[in-house]
């Protein structure tokens, strides 16, 4: 049987004066992490820049920038004595002018406009929590399924001209998700067992928790049992 460690992520760079202090933190976050035993670390990087990820992998030799990717991804590939790591991510045909307009026409949507206002103010304070604590919330069950019930939301989402735009973001969204989920499938195609470990934003977690399942993979949630 193949299994996914899936693990939701915020990006470091938002919270750059915080997450400097915070080394340790992120230590003991990898050495629990540990215990899952990877035998491939996948990461929210661009697939096309494969080799420049690994590249930088190499070079950092324990020297890592401010990012979730490196931060978390290369320390836990390094301990474990990983050759490579494996970019996974596709952005695809979504834009930030496809955000913006969906975060525009969703102000005439009171119900799931105030979902969001709502899941933002549960998001993690990255400041005030540890950094294993923040990770414990931002996989917790609950909030992955307030996830999923936000986006599905935006469905029906249209603009004061009745374009779709909510549809049109999802439509997008999917795409993006069923590209990420096909290049996590196919660096373990040959192979009969593998564990991967994928560090990925926490909005993508709820859908491809269900792709994953739906392939017949176990989906691993490391923090399960720990809130």
């Amino acid at each position: 049987m193949k299994e996914i460690i899936l693990v939701g992520t915020y990006h470091f760079e938002q919270h750059a004066e915080v997450i400097k202090d915070k080394e340790y933190e992120i230590e003991r976050l990898v050495e629990y992490l540990l215990d899952f035993n990877p035998t491939k670390i996948a990461l929210e990087w661009e697939m096309e820049f494969n080799d420049e990820l690994n590249k930088e992998y190499k070079d950092s030799k324990g020297n890592y920038s401010l990012n979730e990717i490196q931060q978390i991804g290369f320390r836990l590939a390094q301990k474990l004595q990983h050759e490579n790591v494996y970019a996974v991510d596709w952005t695809g045909n979504l834009t930030q002018e496809d955000l913006d307009k969906l975060n525009f026409s969703v102000q005439r949507y009171p119900k799931i406009y105030r979902s969001m206002n709502t899941l933002t103010e549960k998001t993690p304070d990255v400041k005030s929590d540890t950094i294993i604590r923040s990770y414990q919330e931002l996989n917790h069950a609950d909030y992955i399924a307030e996830i999923e019930n936000m986006y599905l939301s935006f469905v029906s989402v249209e603009d004061e001209k009745e374009e779709k735009v909510g549809f049109n973001f999802i439509n997008k969204w999917f795409e993006r998700e069923l590209m990420i989920f096909k290049n996590v499938v196919k660096i373990v195609a040959e192979h009969d067992y593998e564990r991967i470990f994928l560090l990925i934003g926490s909005d993508h977690i709820w859908l491809l928790k269900n792709l994953f399942e739906g392939r017949g993979w176990k989906v691993i949630n490391p923090f399960a049992d720990q809130v």
